[in-house]
């Protein structure tokens, strides 16, 4: 079961916005203040209050919408959860949000008074909705969940919520068996296990050596923290993943196994969302697309015409369907600039 749509008006940076989502990998790309982590941390709020809901047995509009309210405040970091309605001229406006889950649909508001409503028939129950923020965490998760509830730290709660995850214990026996197919072409990735010690991370190489997390690659530490919560259990078959700039400090021979690693996700069922910038990064999932293969990709470019106005959505099956795409308009002004150097020598 997979995010199938969302539509939105007056949250953020958006008048209006519809998205109809691949079951796939979904990628965003946009210039910096277009909202492409707005919208992930938006579907993940919403997804993780259900799976709240279904764990501890509560079903009530006002419950879930009070929840809703503590996890946008803790995910987005507002002074207020009203400030996520959008800045305008009408005054008492609303964020009016319908997210449709597999055939489960649900309905929230927020105003920008703070009040935060949800209406549902049936609770959607996502399975394992997981946010990955820019930076590799695997290497700094050590102490964190005791900060954090402490207060000693000002991370949203994307950063808890991975730090509960990596926490978990391992599987064990015909669950661990079930992960192989997913964990093996990843584990291959970078020759080795990924073993924790008293919540300090290693990577067991296949050479024997035993090297700490810290000091690894941080291409090798992201794809050893996936594997991890595959190895968990945090991440599985019918899983939901979102990661902020997946090529964030890569070297590009990494970001292709980075596009590996999504496509051996994908095809044990993961729904991905994934924002970019990088033009290495986001030709590589539009080959899946353009040269036959079985990975299902939908392309999402976060349009801005002026910096006042609302932000536009266009959809694809690969970037050549994207009419506004940054990253390529960037490298053909790179090209021209380049060029013109060149002539005046």
């Amino acid at each position: 079961m997979t995010v199938k749509q969302l539509s939105i008006e007056q949250f953020t940076a958006f008048e209006q916005a519809s998205f109809e989502f691949s079951p796939g990998i979904n990628v965003f790309i946009g210039t910096n203040s277009t909202g492409k982590t707005h919208i992930m941390k938006l579907i993940y709020s919403l997804l993780k209050v259900c799976e709240w809901g279904h764990r501890d047995n509560v079903d009530s509009n006002k419950k879930i919408g009070q929840k809703l309210s503590e996890k946008l405040h803790g995910v987005f970091k507002p002074e207020q959860v009203g400030r996520l309605v959008r800045q305008g001229e009408i005054t008492n406006n609303s964020s009016q949000i319908h997210l449709t889950y597999a055939d489960f649909k649900l309905e929230a508001a927020i105003s920008s008074e703070n009040n935060v409503s949800v209406n549902y028939d049936h609770l959607p129950n996502p399975l394992n909705p997981l946010y990955i923020p820019p930076n590799e965490f695997l290497s700094t998760s050590k102490g964190f969940i005791f900060a954090y509830n402490n207060r000693e730290t000002s991370f949203d709660e994307t950063y808890y919520d991975l730090s509960v995850a990596l926490d978990a214990a391992l599987l064990r026996g015909s669950h661990l068996a079930k992960i192989q197919e997913i964990i093996k072409p990843l584990e291959n990735i970078i020759d080795g296990k990924v073993i924790n010690e008293h919540g300090r991370f290693y990577i067991q190489f296949t050479s024997g050596e035993k090297i700490e997390i810290h000091l690894v690659s941080e291409g090798f530490r992201k794809i050893a923290e996936l594997i991890y919560l595959i190895n968990n259990g945090s991440l599985s078959p019918n899983s939901i993943l979102f990661w902020d700039e997946p090529e964030a400090n890569l070297n590009p021979k990494m970001m292709l196994l980075i596009v590996k690693m999504l496509k051996v996700l994908a095809a044990h069922g993961v729904q991905i969302f994934v924002a970019t910038h990088d033009y290495l990064f986001s030709q590589e999932l539009s080959l899946l697309v353009e040269y036959p293969s079985d990975t299902n990709v939908r392309f999402f470019s976060f349009h801005k015409p002026n910096q006042q106005s609302n932000v536009i959505i266009e959809s694809g099956k690969t970037l050549v369907d994207i009419e506004h795409n940054p990253i390529l308009s960037e490298y053909a002004a790179h090209y021209e600039r380049e060029m013109k150097l060149f002539q005046n020598i």
